[in-house]
Parts: structure tokens; sequence; C-alpha cells
């Protein structure tokens, strides 16, 4: 993915995660959350399994998140999972 891609897709899920931040602590306390195009895609009770979700995805994003739903997602890092699931 080139920067301008990362950039725009994590602003955009920044300010995605600003005004979901209470609904995702709520609805998904005690599991892991992933963020993708400005939206809640997924779920699940451990880091992989969310992943997992988010790579069976019809059309899986070339950028997401995946984060405590207690814990605030750091936007700024840029890690490369490719074919690590």
């Amino acid at each position: 993915m080139d920067f301008a891609t990362f950039a725009r897709e994590s602003t955009l899920n920044r300010e995605a995660y600003e005004q979901l931040r209470d609904q995702i602590r709520g609805d998904y306390a005690g599991k892991y959350v992933a963020l993708a195009q400005g939206k809640v895609v997924g779920a699940a009770s451990t880091f992989a399994a969310t992943r997992k979700l988010v790579e069976r995805l019809t059309v899986v994003p070339d950028y997401y998140l995946v984060f405590p739903a207690n814990a605030e997602p750091d936007f700024d890092l840029i890690y490369d999972l490719v074919g690590s699931v």
C-alpha cells in the first residue's frame, strides 16, 4: 500500500473511531475489534481470530486496524502482515 492510501485510510478510521469509541467499548467489551474504511468490520475474542474475520470478507480492505475494544488504537503504526494469517 502506498503512503497516500495509508494516510487516507488512517484518517478515515481515526475520525470514525472518535465517533464510535463509546459504542465499541460497550458493544465489544473484552474482544478485539477490526476497523476498516471507517466502520467496524469484525470482532472476536483474539487478535488472530479478528484478523481471520477480516481476511474472509468478500472484499478485504487494503488497510485495517485490529485492537482491544477497551484500548485506544494506534493509528500511526504500519504493520505488514501479508501472508502471516
